[in-house]
């Protein structure tokens, strides 16, 4: 099984076990964004999103949101969660074109 894999030079590895299309039409400025979630070899998940908000209160510098859980699901939410508090922490109602990045296509 994957997660006793033990190699030469390899610290971890992550599958990637989902992606998610989560629409919040009126927030996002093109309605949608995708969220990523993977498993460790530990057991563990962890969801990143592919939109990144350029942090109001960072000097502009782009943060994903991320999430962690026992399940894919609670990994999911979590990254959601983190999100809208991302949005709520920097004061954001809605999001322009302006406010955000997206993550290098090669990492979805």
């Amino acid at each position: 099984m994957w997660h006793n894999l033990k190699l030469d030079n390899v610290s971890g590895i992550d599958k990637t076990v989902a992606e998610f299309t989560v629409w919040m039409v009126g927030i996002l400025p093109y309605a949608k964004m995708k969220i990523k979630v993977c498993e460790s070899q530990f057991g563990s998940y962890t969801g990143i999103s592919d939109v990144r908000i350029k942090r109001k209160f960072d000097d502009g510098y782009p943060q994903s949101a991320l999430g962690d859980g026992d399940t894919i699901e609670k990994a999911l939410e979590n990254t959601i969660k983190n999100f809208n508090a991302m949005l709520k922490e920097d004061g954001y109602e809605e999001l322009t074109p302006e406010d955000i990045e997206y993550s290098e296509w090669s990492d979805f």
